[in-house]
């Protein structure tokens, strides 16, 4: 029987499957081990891939960071979320989708540990200082930052600087959720209320400070 054209084939599907294995390893034991003392042998073994088959998929250590690092940040889509709705919803709803998609990014300890373990070996690493900035944290501040441009023409509010008022934004929500959990090591995953009360606060801290009142 001729198979529906919707099904993904079967080599595809262990390709697949291969590959989010391997990811799945390799940030376990980025986490624990660090990225110096990882290494592709053992990420290959506790995979249960063969060397080959791993360097199939990845061509170094490097390469393998930059996809762990990559899925990790599709979990925070900012353009996908924005773009259907900052036309059609008030500012004030926009603000808090943005800030809680960013709030609950951060929440599980897992993320926390992964800026932890960038910042703790880009001195000795600095591209991975590069492939935090490049996966993840620009593109992040650049969807948010086009909206608060968006913001900006409106007549309704009054942002002469948008770097900055992009800023302030997601660091009030940074501040609680990722930054106080940066030196502290173990705190267990924010609680999906405390994300939204700590949004709430950011969105009515901006509105206040940028709606204007004449």
């Amino acid at each position: 029987m001729r198979r529906g054209s919707s099904e993904v084939p079967a080599a595809l599907r262990r390709a697949l499957s291969t590959r989010d294995k391997i990811l799945d390893t390799a940030a376990q034991v980025f986490l624990t081990h660090g990225y110096e003392q990882s290494s592709m042998d053992e990420i290959a073994a506790e995979a249960g891939v063969a060397r080959r088959t791993l360097y199939n998929h990845f061509d170094g250590k490097k390469t393998l960071f930059d996809a762990t690092m990559a899925r990790m940040w599709a979990d925070m889509p900012l353009d996908a979320i924005i773009d259907p709705t900052a036309e059609v919803r008030p500012a004030e709803e926009v603000l808090f989708t943005i800030g809680r998609t960013i709030a609950r990014f951060w929440a599980p300890p897992e993320a926390v540990a992964f800026a932890r373990l960038v910042i703790w070996e880009s001195a000795r690493f600095p591209e991975l200082s590069e492939s935090f900035q490049v996966y993840g944290r620009e593109p992040a501040r650049r969807a948010v930052s086009d909206y608060v441009g968006r913001l900006s023409r409106d007549p309704v509010f009054c942002i002469d600087d948008i770097d900055v008022a992009t800023a302030q934004f997601i660091d009030v929500i940074l501040g609680e959720v990722l930054m106080s959990r940066l030196v502290v090591a173990g705190r267990a995953t924010l609680d999906d209320d405390r994300c939204d009360y700590v949004v709430r606060e950011a969105v009515a801290l901006f509105v206040s400070r940028y709606r204007r009142h004449d």
